[in-house]
Formats: C-alpha cells, structure tokens, sequence
C-alpha cells in the first residue's frame, strides 16, 4: 500500500460502474472490531422500501457495491483487504445470484427466515457453492436446524444475551449487533463472542486523563505552524524531533504519487514538495493515526471514514478544493476528543482552524455541521440521510452511494498504518 498518496482525481468516484445499480436504495454501515479491540472489516446494509419499484434485482445491486468499493491504481484494481458483510434487506434473491461471485474476504448476510422459504434456500446454497461465504442473522426466537448452522461463516444477534438456547459462542463464530456500552463489549468477548459491529462513540473511562502522546503534540504542533504560514525550517525542526513523522513524511514525498526522477532525501524538499495545502490534510490523518491506544482504533477508523466522505460530498456537489478539505477536517476531527480523550475545544484552541470548521466541531452550526449529521445518519443506517444530502447538497443518490463506498474503501486501506 502507498502511503497516503493524495491526487485529485478518484477513479471510484468519477467513473460509474452502474449509476442505476444502488437505485432505492438506503445504505449504512458500521465498523467490525475484532477481540484485539482493532478493526476488521465493515458491515454494509442496504435497505429496500418494499414498495419501492425502481430497487435493482440483488446481484447488480451487490455487483454495484463491490463495484463501488474497487479502485484503480497504475492500471491494477484494489478492493479492501478486511471482512466485508453485505446484509440486504427486503430484495428478491434473483436467479443470476446462482452464479454469482466475490471475493473471499466478502460475507452476504442472510435472514433466518429465509431458511423458510425454499426458493431462497436453494439459491442461498447455490451461492455458497460459487464460494461465497455466507451468514446468518439470527432473527427468530428459536435456533435453526443444527445441520443448517455448518453452512455459515458466521452467525449475526443482536447481543449474546438474546442467542436462542443451544448456540454457544465459544463453538461458533458470533457477530453482535447492539452492544452499546464498552462493557457489554468486554463482556461479549469474554463469552467467546468473535467481532461486534459499531463501537462506543466516546472516550474510554479513564481513572485519569490520557493525555496526548509526543508524536501528537508535535503534530498539532506543526497544524499551528502551518495556519500561521510559519517559515519551512520551523517545521524542520519539528519534524527532526519525531524521527517516525520524518521517516512518513520522506516515505510520502518519494511515493509513486510525485512521480519524482531522483529521490527527495530532505525535509525541507518534502515540505515543500508537498505544499502547506497538501500537508495539513495529511497532518490531520496523522493526529488520529499517532494516538494507537488500545481502544480508539476503532474510532480513527470512523473519523477516518467520515472525513473521507465529507470531501466526496463537496466533489460531487462540485464545491472549490478549499471546502472540500474543510469538509474532511471536520470530519476527521470529529471524533479527536474521544481518540484523545482531551476536551475538543483545548485541542482546538491554538491551530486556528477556520471559522465554518470550528463552528461544525464546537457548536454544531455553520455549512458542513449537516454534512456531519449525514455522516452520522449513515452510521446509524437513517434512510432519510440520502434525503438530507438532496437538501444540503442537491446531489444525486447514485453519487451519494458512490462517495461513501469510496470513502470505506479509503478507510480501509489506511488500515495498515494503525494496527
């Protein structure tokens, strides 16, 4: 993986595999979390109103979601390397799903009740022999057949108390769905649940403030002395007492991103490089990335994602490149106070961030607090998220699909730099 390589261009955004493909319907997702309190994957739902007549047929729903999270790179494709769930809801299971594939890292996520329906349990079984790997949602009182539990990688509950009886976590593997609080969450694991789907938006309880690491603290060092248009060498110095943000910064500056004949082997020359633009965005990514305390993985990975698709909301909106990396600050740093576990108004105070970005993060007013709010909506799977994007934005549902997709990709594959 190149690290953070920034371009102006997005193959996934601006090209369209199938604009109709995501039609009708409402998305949501959440992060996986594994035992280690790291994340492993995403889980994507994708709700149909039954009524709705214009929803895809399921397999070129499900071709335009993988589709959406595949992005090209020198001529090679790149699909996210963690656990994905794929969980429809209310949509036919069309005849192509007999032979229809996905890579291995892909789950499809199944109702108990389709368990009922013969129809649906052929073609599920059909699938499963195409090797594509299957889980069950445990949505009824009673357990299923035992001879039918062999056929999934996975079965998906709401929380480990409301498994029906006979199903024991430390035999099978068990995703959870509504652990709300950090001791649920401990709790589950401790029982032998494998990964839970969300986690705590908040700051681990502490006996004492966790205060932020050196490389932190040089970082928001360096945002302060970016706002302020400070000289290169103040930031030199900087970067020559944290020999990890040096060694990122050459590492980013020689990526195949600048496409440079001879290596950049200075600091300065990689400052420059790069431009004060292009290096507070990246700056920003390494504020949430420097705190890797057990615990806020998870965290960084939503901030993560939320800053991403705050910037492909502003592209698709056809916002200027200034409000679209506004919109990425605020929704990285949307969850600073928690990663850090410092009030977000302290951390804020002295990097003079614009007036539309604080107003978003402090007070939850000015042009990109609703773009925030949407982010939100879609972590909770609202369906009127879409709605208020048409409001704000006036952009189109297949972009809005398409923005997200790519922004969980993007998520994903920063994923190495935090675990």
């Amino acid at each position: 993986m190149r690290l953070f390589e920034f371009t102006d261009v997005s193959p996934t955004r601006d090209r369209d595999p199938d604009p109709t493909a995501l039609e009708g319907i409402s998305p949501g997702w959440r992060v996986l979390v594994g035992r280690d309190r790291r994340p492993i994957g995403i889980r994507l739902t994708l709700d149909c109103d039954g009524a709705n007549a214009a929803a895809p047929p399921l397999s070129e729903l499900l071709d335009g979601v993988l589709a959406g999270l595949t992005s090209e790179s020198d001529g090679r494709s790149t699909f996210p390397h963690g656990l994905i769930v794929l969980s429809p809801r209310n949509l036919d299971v069309d005849a192509a799903m007999s032979s229809w594939r996905a890579p291995r890292n892909v789950l499809l996520e199944f109702g108990q009740d389709d368990l009922d329906d013969e129809d649906r349990l052929r073609r599920m079984f059909e699938i499963e022999k195409q090797g594509v790997r299957i889980a069950l949602r445990l949505d009824q009182p009673s357990a299923p057949p035992p001879e039918r539990l062999s056929y999934f990688q996975y079965l998906v509950a709401p929380s480990r108390h409301s498994l029906p009886p006979g199903i024991d976590p430390r035999n099978v593997s068990i995703l959870t769905l509504a652990d709300s609080t950090h001791q649920d969450i401990d709790a589950g694991f401790a029982s032998g649940v494998h990964a839970t789907a969300g986690w705590p938006l908040l700051a681990l309880p502490r006996a004492e403030p966790l205060g932020l690491s050196p490389a932190q603290t040089a970082v928001f060092e360096l945002i302060r002395l970016v706002q302020a248009d400070a000289e290169v060498r103040a930031l030199e110095r900087v970067f020559k007492g944290e020999p990890l943000l040096a060694y990122l910064l050459l590492t980013l500056a020689n990526s195949a991103a600048f496409r440079r004949p001879t290596p950049v082997s200075s600091l300065g020359h990689a400052i420059s490089l790069l431009g004060y633009q292009r290096l507070i965005k990246w700056l920003v990514l390494l504020l949430a990335i420097a705190g890797k305390n057990q615990g806020t993985a998870p965290l960084i990975h939503v901030a993560v994602v939320r800053g991403q698709l705050l910037e492909n909301l502003c592209a698709a909106a056809g916002r200027p490149r200034l409000q679209r990396d506004e919109g990425f600050i605020v929704g990285t740093f949307s969850l600073l106070d928690a990663i850090t576990g410092q009030p977000l108004r302290d951390l804020l105070q002295d990097i003079h961030l614009s007036g539309p970005i604080a107003d978003a993060l402090l007070g939850a007013v000015g042009p990109y607090a609703p773009l925030l709010e949407i982010a939100r909506g879609f972590e909770a799977a609202d369906p009127r998220a879409l709605g208020r994007i048409k409001t704000e934005l006036n952009v189109d549902p297949a972009d809005v699909h398409r923005a997200l997709l790519h922004a969980l990709a993007t998520a994903d594959s920063l994923q190495s730099l935090i675990r």
